[in-house]
């Protein structure tokens, strides 16, 4: 397993807006989750090792888990608020508790195996500067075993470009209406700042709100092939172009 021995301070963009996430995303991850399969077929079909980096409150890691229901999964989680419940929805499933490990430490100091099948990045990819993003195609150019991929999404815009408020996501929990409004503007030409609001209401009335804001490196497809060109990686899309995924593999035969 490979580990840093400096590990950055971690600034946890998700520390005010953790209780809303896993509600809210379950709806996008029922979405997400036929294109993450399709591009991890065949992976499952033997014992094998599967790297996610960014895996929130494990939605995405339970699409993993089914998709490859013998493989063993490292799970990577920086956000101690996200982490608290990935860990929870990992114990309390017998099959993920024994086979998923929880990684705490944000990439690229994570302790991640030399060695793996798959590595997904779901949702994550715009936290990661031009420089991180080199060192992932860097890890994932050296770690994947014959046969493997990355799956890795781009998420809208893909430029630096303003994005109008609009609606993430809704539901009711008991009297309760729980809400999510995002918007970005630009920073600078690779990044953008993206604002959301998260709202709880009842009967009608807001009775909270949090605003948060994170900074989010843009990259668009053109970029995507030529960063991994450069090591010898090739990008494909998968399934409906809207979710931007894409299987990533080695230009290398290896044997």
């Amino acid at each position: 397993m490979t580990e840093r021995t400096h590990v950055p301070v971690y600034l946890d963009p998700y520390t005010r807006s953790a209780d809303h996430l896993d509600l809210l995303s379950a709806g996008p991850w029922q979405h997400m989750a036929p294109h993450v399969s399709t591009a991890l077929a065949g992976i499952g079909e033997n014992d094998a090792t599967i790297v996610e980096l960014g895996s929130g409150t494990g939605l995405g890691t339970c699409v993993i888990a089914r998709t490859a229901p013998r493989a063993r999964i490292v799970a990577v989680e920086p956000s101690s608020h996200l982490r608290a419940v990935l860990l929870h929805r990992v114990a309390s499933d017998n099959d993920l508790r024994s086979r998923v490990t929880v990684e705490n430490r944000p990439f690229p100091s994570s302790r991640l195996p030399e060695k793996f099948d798959a590595l997904v990045m779901i949702n994550s990819l715009g936290h990661l500067d031009p420089d991180e993003r080199s060192e992932l195609w860097r890890v994932v150019a050296a770690g994947l075993r014959p046969g493997g991929r990355a799956v890795i999404n781009l998420q809208a815009p893909t430029t630096s470009s303003e994005v109008p408020e609009f609606e993430m996501a809704r539901e009711c929990v008991g009297d309760r209406e729980y809400h999510g409004t995002a918007r970005a503007e630009c920073m600078d030409e690779h990044t953008v700042i993206w604002h959301m609001i998260y709202r709880t209401s009842e009967d009608g009335r807001e009775i909270d709100a949090t605003e948060v804001e994170y900074r989010w490196n843009v990259l668009d497809p053109g970029t995507l092939e030529s960063e991994l060109a450069q090591h010898n990686l090739h990008a494909n899309a998968v399934g409906d172009e809207q979710f931007g995924v894409f299987a990533i593999e080695s230009d290398v035969r290896r044997r």
